[in-house]
């Protein structure tokens, strides 16, 4: 009777664990189907909410599909161009706090605006290229930890199964696009390309592509052009005016030989400012093309430049076979950097600001400053430009510190 018992209620405790498995099932199932959604959209622009730990797919006209999967509660809005068809792209957001996530999809990047593309990434001497045709730009009112994104390598959806590509970044403030490490994996006979992007900044814009690593050469590029290029990227270029009253507040000592001029006699004359436009215009321009340019009899063209160098308006220096003419400055090339910078607080707050904080990055001071991003963005720049700074990667940061081998922090800045 016990044993009998003892069976009848073991098999009651066997029902009901079964039960409660059962039950557990079911609602990991429901749980399962509501984390895991699938909407069609009519159009292509998306405004909603999303929970955390939840996945929702997209589907928009043209054939494209968006799947997001979120650990937080996110705000997303998604608009694609309207000419965009066939593609697909599904991305993981790992972050500890809720965002508000914007993602504009555009065919070009002068579809948002950039009058330049971006250089292309490159291997070596090889340059890579895109036929891609869709950008994503992916922008967040919060930093994000981490996102893992990952494209179906389908022809329909634009990616050949026998091409090798690499998904590529770009951020605002760089040159060019950057190649992820990209992860090619095939799951249920699908293969898919895969990457990561970690430590976002909020309020910065970072556009997502593909490219494929096939390879073109670069085109040479004559001696000539890489010398006018070098002379340019060391010669800040100013305006005449800026200038003309850089040369009369100049406290400069100058042997005027044979000439009897006064400054403003020298600066007055229509030939000798042709001259002074050309030189400004084209910092390290050689003789040959101010002849040229300057429509002058080579006799004449001489005579004015020798007044020119002694009244120490312009300087010249030989590069190879050419002569050199440059804007004269009494120390460097870069000796003028205070009436660039004389122009713009905010840029020699900035720069004040790398000064003392070496390994700033641009989000720290847009917060500090309280100015919108693309303003901070524009001045360090110009500070890059004038070489009076440098960007250093670590990790996703793009850290900024002082360019302290540069003129600009070897001398004083004081126009004699």
């Amino acid at each position: 009777m016990k044993y009998k018992f003892l069976n009848k209620l073991n098999r009651r405790n066997f029902s009901l664990l079964l039960l409660i498995f059962f039950l557990l099932e079911f609602n990991l199932f429901i749980v399962y189907g509501i984390a895991k959604k699938d909407k069609d959209v009519s159009g292509f622009s998306k405004k909603t909410e999303i929970k955390g730990d939840e996945s929702v797919s997209y589907h928009f006209s043209n054939n494209i599909h968006f799947e997001i999967d979120t650990e937080v509660f996110t705000e997303l809005k998604i608009k694609y161009n309207e000419r965009i068809e066939n593609r697909e792209v599904s991305m993981d957001i790992k972050n500890d706090n809720p965002i508000s996530l914007d993602i504009k999809v555009e065919r070009s990047m002068e579809n948002f605006g950039y009058s330049k593309n971006p250089n292309a990434p490159q291997q070596g001497s090889i340059q890579l290229r895109s036929e891609y045709r869709c950008i994503y730009r992916i922008k967040s009112n919060s930093s994000i930890d981490k996102i893992k994104i990952t494209f179906k390598k389908d022809s329909e959806y634009g990616l050949n199964t026998y091409t090798e590509y690499s998904i590529a970044l770009y951020e605002e403030d760089d040159d060019s696009w950057e190649l992820l490490e990209t992860e090619e994996v095939s799951d249920n006979s699908e293969i898919y390309l895969k990457s990561s992007i970690s430590e976002l900044d909020k309020d910065t814009e970072y556009y997502i592509t593909i490219y494929e690593v096939s390879y073109f050469s670069y085109i040479l590029i004559i001696s000539s052009i890489i010398l006018a290029f070098a002379i340019l990227s060391v010669v800040v270029i100013i305006s005449k005016k800026d200038y003309f009253q850089y040369l009369r507040t100049r406290s400069t000592s100058i042997q005027k030989g044979a000439h009897r001029l006064t400054l403003e006699e020298v600066l007055e004359n229509e030939n000798r400012n042709k001259i002074i436009d050309l030189i400004l215009d084209e910092p390290g321009i050689h003789f040959n093309e101010l002849l040229r340019k300057s429509e002058l009899a080579p006799g004449n063209l001489v005579w004015h430049l020798d007044i020119l160098e002694t009244y120490k308006v312009i300087g010249k220096k030989r590069i190879g076979n050419y002569i050199a003419y440059f804007p004269y400055y009494q120390k460097n090339p870069i000796s003028n950097l205070d009436l660039k910078l004389s122009k713009s607080k905010l840029t020699l707050d900035i720069l004040e600001m790398i000064e003392k904080e070496p390994g700033i990055w641009n989000s720290v001071i847009t917060k500090r400053k309280k100015v919108d991003h693309k303003t901070i963005h524009y001045h360090i720049k110009k500070l890059i430009d004038l070489k009076l700074v440098i960007i250093k990667k670590e990790g996703r940061r793009k850290k900024i510190y002082p360019n302290f081998d540069s003129d600009y922090f070897k001398s004083s800045l004081t126009i004699d």
